[in-house]
């Protein structure tokens, strides 16, 4: 099923161009890694891929922001006052299941009834990744995913990025990961 078509794309701020993406074709179950040095734009691909900043030129086709369309995370990411099962219930589209289901995929169900504000980096950014899992978007972008997770998080995510075929995912990182399993390399 495609989801997402690019087509000479450009993005940047205030009109001025940081990273191009020629040509760009995600189907559900794509693994694409946006990778390059601090600066080269794939944080701003994936905004703009999200729909969150407008693309200085080129065309996006198919799914937009939003539930069951294309969600981003940040690496740093928000969360609202409450438990983790709070905050992936906000995102849940389908119910107390789902977020249940999202939260034992990345192994979060130690923490998922402590309170946000006393939760570590790694915990934040699994309970941010759970969210957006239970979310059934059709297209996810992560910026950083790795970036705070300890070993036991990084292996949950490295097999959530295996098993869910029915998501294509797209990851902002500083290096070419060798550990995700069929996963194509966009260089900025």
């Amino acid at each position: 099923m495609s989801v997402m078509r690019v087509r000479d794309l450009a993005v940047g701020y205030d009109r001025r161009a940081v990273a191009t993406v020629p040509d760009l074709a995600l189907a559900a179950g794509d693994r694409i890694v946006v990778a390059g040095a601090n600066g080269s734009g794939k944080t701003t691909v994936l905004k703009t891929l999200a729909r969150l900043l407008p693309p200085v030129s080129g065309v996006i086709e198919g799914v937009g922001a939003g539930q069951a369309g294309a969600i981003y995370v940040h690496p740093s990411p928000f969360l609202f006052a409450g438990s983790g099962l709070d905050n992936v219930l906000l995102g849940s589209h389908g119910g107390r299941d789902d977020a249940m289901r999202a939260i034992d995929a990345l192994d979060a169900a130690p923490f998922a009834r402590a309170d946000v504000r006393t939760m570590s980096n790694g915990q934040r950014q699994r309970i941010a990744l759970a969210r957006a899992l239970a979310a059934r978007p059709a297209l996810l972008l992560i910026d950083e995913a790795d970036s705070g997770l300890d070993a036991g998080g990084q292996a949950a995510w490295r097999q959530v990025v295996a098993t869910r075929q029915d998501i294509a995912i797209v990851i902002a990182s500083p290096r070419t990961p060798a550990d995700l399993p069929g996963a194509r390399c966009y260089e900025l």
